[in-house]
């Protein structure tokens, strides 16, 4: 799938020009296989440390959304800030079903909707590497928008295209996939923020913590040349080695105003 670059007077947006469509998506996310459980649990061990400072200014803990959480890593962190109810929702069947048993009930199976959110107004609404595979995430900001109370905070994690390293392998990044329907950065994400009626915006380029194999998986060098450097991390016993690199990601975190009128 080919992207194209558009270009507006506020935003930089890189997107799919003819995306497919939404039942193929829901079909494909439901049916895809779920291989990641090591470099899940690094991911929410990430993210639970970047949302702590956010979330000790939350004033509300009436429940949190973890959209696209996968098996439910990051879910018992958020009942442990006190948020309840905590739900996760996650299309991949495969995914739901590598839960380990204490989570599995947070998990909903299906796509981000009002009906699977039982008319709870959220004190929090998060997603991580989500936005970037969604038609619409115009759509998905609104609803989440309309999901949280008054006063609370939706937190996002995506690729900024135009971040340097990202800039610098151009179509070689591996940010340039096929799951991909648009890429944003730190100006078309605001604009897209702003737009649904968010406030108090504030976002920041951010590193991530993943095991050396993870990182060598991405590379956009040789298969050849990867087996080897792999074999080499594995006779070491380098390869499940953390290993904190900025590589071009953002976390974006923003608010409902408290004056919303239609609350």
């Amino acid at each position: 799938m080919c992207l194209r670059l558009v270009r507006c007077r506020r935003c930089d947006l890189v997107y799919a020009p003819a995306p497919p469509p939404v039942e193929f998506l829901s079909t494909a996310y439901s049916d895809a296989a779920f291989d990641s459980e090591q470099e899940a649990l690094a991911a929410a061990r990430n993210y639970s440390n970047l949302l702590s400072h956010h979330v000790d200014h939350l004033a509300g803990r009436n429940g949190a959304v973890d959209v696209g959480a996968g098996s439910g890593p990051l879910l018992p962190w958020l009942s442990k800030c006190g948020f309840d109810p905590v739900i996760g929702i996650e299309p991949s069947r495969a995914a739901i079903d590598a839960a380990s048993s204490d989570i599995r009930p947070m998990l909903k199976e299906g796509m981000f909707s009002p009906a699977l959110l039982e008319d709870i107004r959220f004190s929090l609404v998060c997603s991580f590497m989500t936005l970037e595979h969604l038609p619409d995430p115009g759509e998905f900001i609104g609803l989440a928008y309309d999901s949280l109370e008054p006063g609370g905070m939706l937190a996002v994690v995506v690729h900024n295209w135009r971040a340097p390293l990202n800039r610098i392998l151009g179509s070689r990044s591996p940010i340039m996939d096929v799951e991909h329907l648009q890429l944003f950065n730190t100006r078309s994400m605001r604009c897209l923020l702003e737009t649904k009626g968010f406030t108090s915006i504030n976002i920041q380029s951010i590193g991530n913590t993943y095991p050396a194999r993870y990182w060598l998986r991405l590379t956009p060098l040789p298969s050849g040349l990867k087996k080897f450097i792999f074999q080499l991390l594995k006779c070491t016993g380098l390869s499940h080695t953390p290993l904190s690199l900025n590589v071009g990601n953002m976390l974006a975190v923003a608010i409902k105003p408290k004056e919303d009128n239609n609350d």
